[in-house]
């Protein structure tokens, strides 16, 4: 018995050329969407996808493969390209549509069937002005994983994050030199914006994956540009490892959201041997001794077990790999046991959750008034490849800065700049309580104002994940664990962030458009003086979240001992074709956006795989 394959087309091109009945479809397409947002509901659990029923047999392949995100897409096309293999792509969403292809509907996408929308523990050191103390997790769930709902940036990291890594694992594949070829293996960098800084022998312009700069720039983006030269700070391409700011790289084609399973999937979804089969929710991998044998999974209702001769690869991503291993018996032991899952590796999978902290209190008001359009017209300037539908929350800058005591060059803090007519953080699509709502909302203007957020990227503190039950349609217990360092490193490379900004804020450049700071004072922190030190570190521990980075689930290291989940080959310690490709093996938070290095990632378990079964 074959099951349908579900990987449907696009039913309209998004091109620069376009027609007043696009258009229109397209508006009628995001007000559909903008109501049911409004009244959608969360789901708490995966009991959609249970199945009933004996396990029937789903055949046998070479690889399986969980997970179509920036892992799985490129695992899934690097090993289709050798023609004698078998490869079955297993996902539990759908592929996007024409709604997520456009990032200024992000709002809707985010309240829709392609976001988990995971949730943390009730937290302590953070989060104090959000609901519950708790901070929301949203994770993509169709073909493209979390870039289907992600914030697009293309941001590597360092070359000493690789470095670090590569020693750290005992293995120079993983030194910036190498993982370098593998970035521009994978990318294929347009460079349609003739002002933005570009250093072309640290970019690929072949590879799958479109790059480019969105356009064009808020006349707030150049003034806070030009804020950052006269303090010195340069205008830099932040992917060329320099410190500075510039505009945003984006994984965009002329504007349009370009997924991973654009990129690497769809070119080859007609390859005889891949098949890629959606709606498709994996429960455990079925373990003889020291070999995975297969997987169980659940598909439109029924239980199905596929058998993988060769190797079974995870990449459902930083939670759904670690659940899918304690699932299957490789966890802490004592977790494991609590729960009776019977235990057949004692790993450390889900103990060193790591994430970048971003502090969300800091909104300018400008004088400089962004037009406020027709939803219309920004659909056209969206299919001409510009305008604020083109990025994800109007998101136009980046810059990267290190503030650390020690000088190094190495980014420590990262400013994200978001112009006017941007999505206004509200209590529905970041969590916050009403007062907080309130407290940083009851003097914005979002056709005058601007946010800048202040994120930390060397996070010293770290989480853990872990199962609610054994039961695999259960939701995870994920407890962020943000600003608990024990040294406090994290809230005062924070601190020094905001201090930073509100420098940027004396020069003559934002002083030319009147910026002033809003966003506050907090109530919760109206015990301490406005602006003071005691203030600022009031207001972190209220509204830093997370910028939707989660990682380091199944470390990669050198041990066990260490508390390594997999080696430097990506296969899970103890089993012989057992491998995870996904933001779960960091070993450490790289100082970038995740996207990239996994993709890199994706793109070395091809080769590694190939080298081990001497295949090119």
């Amino acid at each position: 018995m074959k099951l349908v394959i579900l990987f449907s087309l696009y039913t309209i091109s998004l091109s620069q050329n376009y027609d007043e009945e696009r258009v229109d479809y397209l508006a009628n397409l995001f007000n559909e969407a903008n109501k049911k947002a409004d009244s959608y509901v969360w789901p708490t659990n995966a009991e959609k996808f249970r199945g009933s029923g004996p396990r029937k047999k789903y055949g046998s392949y070479d690889f399986v493969v969980i997970g179509a995100g920036a892992g799985g897409s490129v695992v899934a096309q690097r090993l289709s390209e050798i023609q004698n293999w078998n490869v079955l792509l297993l996902e539990a969403g759908v592929a996007g549509n024409n709604l997520t292809d456009i990032p200024g509907t992000h709002p809707p996408t985010f309240f829709s069937h392609y976001n988990w929308a995971f949730n943390s523990t009730p937290q302590t050191t953070a989060f104090q002005g959000y609901t519950n103390n708790v901070l929301f997790y949203p994770r993509g769930k169709g073909l493209g994983g979390s870039t289907l709902i992600n914030g697009l940036i293309y941001s590597r990291g360092h070359e000493s994050d690789y470095d670090k890594w590569a020693k750290h694992v005992g293995n120079e594949r993983w030194s910036f030199k190498t993982v370098l070829e593998y970035f521009k293996k994978s990318e294929g960098y347009v460079h349609r914006d003739p002002e933005a800084p570009y250093d072309r022998e640290f970019h690929g312009t072949e590879g799958p994956l479109r790059v480019e700069y969105q356009i064009p720039r808020s006349p707030q983006l150049d003034a806070f540009m030009a804020a950052n030269e006269e303090l010195g700070l340069n205008v830099a391409d932040y992917n060329a490892n320099k410190l500075g700011v510039s505009s945003q790289q984006q994984c965009t084609k002329n504007g349009e959201r370009f997924d991973s399973a654009k990129a690497f999937l769809r070119p080859v979804r007609h390859r005889k041997n891949l098949r890629i089969l959606t709606q498709s929710y994996v429960t455990k991998i079925v373990i003889n001794k020291t070999v995975a044998t297969g997987v169980e999974f659940s598909h439109k209702g029924k239980n199905y077990f596929v058998k993988a001769t060769k190797e079974v690869i995870l990449c459902a991503g930083v939670f759904g790999t670690a659940q899918i291993l304690m699932l299957s018996g490789i966890g802490p032991e004592k977790h494991l046991t609590q729960l009776k899952i019977k235990v057949i590796a004692n790993r450390e999978v889900g103990s060193t959750l790591g994430d970048h902290q971003s502090f969300y209190g800091i909104v300018v008001s400008s004088n400089y008034t962004a037009p406020i359009k027709p939803m219309k017209d920004y659909i056209r300037e969206y299919l001409k490849g510009v305008g604020p539908w083109t990025s994800v929350d109007s998101t136009q800058g980046v810059g990267m800065y290190a503030l650390g005591t020690n000088y190094t060059g190495i980014p420590d803090i990262e400013l994200m700049f978001f112009p006017s007519n941007t999505t206004i953080m509200t209590s529905r699509n970041y969590g916050f309580t009403k007062e907080t709502d309130h407290d940083l909302n009851k003097n914005v203007d979002i056709s005058k104002s601007f946010r800048i957020a202040v994120i930390n990227l060397d996070s010293r503190s770290s989480g853990t994940f872990r199962l609610k039950s054994k039961n695999p349609y259960d939701y995870p217990l994920i407890n962020s664990n943000f600003l608990s360092d024990d040294k406090n490193e994290d809230i005062n490379i924070m601190y020094k962030g905001i201090q930073l900004v509100l420098r940027l804020l004396q020069t003559k450049a934002l002083k030319a458009i009147n910026a002033k700071l809003l966003g506050g004072p907090l109530t919760a922190c109206g015990q301490h003086e406005y602006l003071s030190k005691k203030y600022w570190y009031c207001a972190l521990r209220q509204v830093t979240g997370n910028i939707f980075h989660p990682m380091g689930t199944c470390p990669m290291g050198m041990s066990t001992e260490q508390g390594a989940v997999v080696d430097s080959e990506l296969r899970v310690f103890g089993f012989k074709n057992l491998r995870v490709a996904d933001a779960s093996v960091f070993p450490f938070t790289p100082r970038g956006h995740p996207v990239a290095p996994i993709t890199m990632i994706g793109e070395q378990l091809g080769d590694l795989v190939k080298e081990t079964y001497k295949t090119k």
